[in-house]
């Protein structure tokens, strides 16, 4: 982290905790708590409280505290999350809001091994509420003084065997239905491209899902995906080359092409599968 983005984080201490009416935990997240930052990174402050002021507020709290802010922009996804976006110079800046109540209650259904998959246009694979468990376990806490946050990354600290189990075996799922089935064969047969691509979309990203959870090591999001799956010690041989040449191709666009590419999805399958624990 360079010496102007700490100055910047320092600077928005203080803003972020107006932004709340009662006690709040400040942290860093994203990719700059993650480790996986580059130049196009934007900065993530998440603000955990049980409530925060509204838009209007926080814009204007915003204009007085970053009068240099460009872009300003406050939104809500109430009652869980609401933001405050804008630029400095060329830095991005995301400042958002997280409701612990919703969070804690998400962070609960996970240790239970109960996880949801909800349509959102910002996360083109579908949001996955798991996610949150990692940005719990990847954040680093600016200041939480009444220590709201630390409950909630204990609990988190080892992977829950129940969440484990459960992404796993939904990892596979769609590559268990579609390989050999009726329609994935009628479709290669006609080389039919938006079929068959929305096919492969699925099981690739179903596996990227669980080997995540083989490796014990929460799914982050899809950013950066290589860096992330680079991570993560026991996957197959040519595992992401594999996904690449599997979702890419050669630019062929016939039946030979597609089948070879799906049968480079079910030997991946079948290697990963292996290194995933028996049942039982």
């Amino acid at each position: 982290m360079t010496p102007e983005l700490s100055r910047l984080i320092d600077r928005l201490l203080p803003l972020a905790a107006a932004f709340t009416t009662g006690p709040a935990a400040i942290a860093l997240a994203g990719a700059h708590a993650k480790g996986v930052a580059d130049a196009q990174s934007d900065l993530d402050i998440y603000v955990f409280a049980e409530d925060w002021l509204d838009n209007d507020a926080r814009r204007e709290l915003t204009r007085q505290a970053v009068p240099e802010a460009e872009g300003l922009r406050c939104w809500a996804a109430l009652p869980a999350l609401a933001g405050t976006d804008f630029k400095v110079g060329t830095q991005e800046v995301e400042m958002s809001m997280h409701a612990l109540g919703p969070l804690r209650e998400t962070v609960a259904r996970a240790l239970d091994g109960e996880v949801e998959r909800r349509y959102e246009t910002w996360t083109p694979n579908g949001y996955y509420s798991d996610c949150e468990l990692a940005d719990v376990a990847n954040v680093v806490v600016l200041a939480d003084p009444a220590g709201l946050l630390a409950p909630l990354v204990e609990a988190v600290r080892s992977y829950p065997p129940k969440l484990r189990q459960r992404l796993i075996a939904d990892g596979l799922r769609s590559a268990g239905f579609w390989i050999g089935n009726f329609h994935l064969e009628t479709a290669l047969s006609r080389a039919d491209g938006f079929y068959l691509q929305s096919m492969m979309q699925q099981i690739v990203n179903d596996l990227v899902h669980a080997a995540f959870a083989i490796n014990e090591v929460y799914f982050p999001g899809d950013k950066k995906m290589s860096k992330q799956l680079g991570k993560l010690p026991r996957l197959p041989a040519g595992f992401q080359a594999g996904l690449d040449a599997a979702l890419l191709g050669r630019g062929d666009a016939s039946t030979a092409a597609w089948r070879e590419r799906f049968q480079i999805i079910e030997r991946l399958t079948g290697e990963l599968r292996s290194l995933a624990p028996r049942a039982g």
